[in-house]
């Protein structure tokens, strides 16, 4: 199908077999900003480079579960840089298991989102006790500049969103966004000042036995045996523009069950994916367990570590993905590389279709396909997508 692309670029698990395209595919072009990762801007800190140790840092991203993934590199390089400073971290409550057991971090504070503007007055109180030299902003939006404005920080860095370029680039489809790098080396440019480089060690996340238990558990049902081939499946997302139909993620089930029927799939979302996730499961069969609104964020990243491989969509999961280390198939409807939340490991793999001038739509996503016709995911069939895979999955059997 003309205009269809997928990108995926075999450096590790295969490097020494490049497979030509399946027909209807053709191989995407590297990433503009390949080869630039280790390069970034030298900012200045109160007029020059650091010239005192920092001894205590605290760092904002409030949501959602990809961002705050995205900013694992961040936290590495940092600790690394200044293995004596107190990093602190705020976030959301429910994006605290993210970051709470992240080995360089010293303390997470939680936003209840619930408690309005008492809880972030409170907040910022105890905040504000701990007398931080440098905060980094990488929110930027009316609760994070709340509580920076209440801190008396030395010097404070901030995320730049590039709203213009990216207004830009949905609303007349102008590449004014490229070749800007991806989010997470967007978060370590925030930091530059502090000395930090990026060390193309790419995300991660940490958990603990717990985790590894109550994803055993929610497994055991299906298979106890880890040599069982796990492919992962990850219908949801934020908004609807950027959910492969349920229907799809069935199919496409179905036929990795046909084509290996030792091989399991699990379905991973959130309370809102349930209803994906039977859909799945029902059409699938046996061979599916639905985990849909069963597992904590954690659990559910042990299970993407199992996996031999993951689909998702433009989501949290995926990001999840990359961070453990697990090869991902992504499902690009109406948004777009420039955006900058595309995976960025080597041998992850995006599949979507250029030959549409109204992509992308929004940088965020929509309720529903302005244009009704929703061609961004629907001309991605099953059968595209099994392809894809096909050219990782190769030979027969999976292990």
């Amino acid at each position: 199908m003309p205009g269809i692309a997928g990108r995926w670029d075999w450096h590790e698990r295969s490097a020494s077999v490049r497979d030509a395209p399946a027909p209807g595919i053709r191989q995407g072009q590297a990433r503009p900003w390949a080869g630039h990762e280790h390069i970034m801007p030298q900012l200045s800190l109160a007029g020059g480079a650091p010239t005192q140790p920092v001894e205590r840092i605290l760092i904002l991203r409030l949501s959602s579960i990809g961002d705050v993934v995205l900013v694992s590199p961040l936290l590495r390089v940092l600790r690394r840089h200044w293995p004596q400073a107190e990093i602190d971290f705020v976030v959301k409550a429910e994006f605290a298991d993210l970051v709470q057991h992240n080995p360089h971090l010293d303390a997470v504070h939680v936003v209840h989102t619930a408690e309005r503007l008492a809880g972030l007055q409170r907040l910022r109180e105890k905040l504000a006790s701990r007398r931080y030299q440098v905060v980094l902003d990488l929110h930027k939006n009316f609760r994070t500049q709340y509580l920076i404005g209440g801190l008396g920080a030395g010097q404070v860095l901030r995320y730049r969103k590039h709203v213009v370029r990216r207004w830009l680039h949905v609303k007349f489809k102008l590449d004014t966004m490229q070749p800007l790098p991806p989010i997470y080396l967007r978060y370590l440019q925030a930091a530059a000042a502090l000395g930090v480089r990026d060390d193309g060690a790419g995300t991660e996340l940490h958990w603990l036995p717990g985790h590894v238990q109550e994803a055993a558990h929610a497994l055991a049902p299906a298979s106890s045996d880890v040599n069982v081939p796990l492919i992962a499946l990850a219908p949801g997302a934020g908004y609807f523009t950027k959910r492969w139909p349920p229907e799809y993620f069935a199919e496409l089930a179905s036929r990795l069950i046909a084509r290996d029927r030792e091989c399991l799939i699990a379905v991973l979302g959130g309370e809102e994916d349930r209803a994906a996730g039977r859909q799945i499961a029902a059409v699938a069969g046996s061979r599916v367990i639905d985990l849909t609104g069963r597992l904590s964020l954690l659990a559910a990243a042990v299970v993407l570590a199992r996996s031999r491989l993951v689909v998702a969509n433009d989501s949290g999961l995926m990001h999840m993905a990359e961070a453990v280390k697990t090869p991902v198939l992504m499902l690009a409807g109406s948004t777009t590389q420039a955006l900058g939340f595309f995976p960025q490991r080597p041998e992850s793999r995006v599949l979507e279709n250029q030959a549409l001038a109204c992509r992308p739509c929004s940088h965020l996503g929509h309720a529903a396909c302005p244009r009704r016709h929703f061609r961004c995911m629907r001309d991605l069939t099953p059968a595209l997508a099994l392809a894809e895979l096909e050219r990782w999955l190769r030979p027969v059997p999976l292990r």
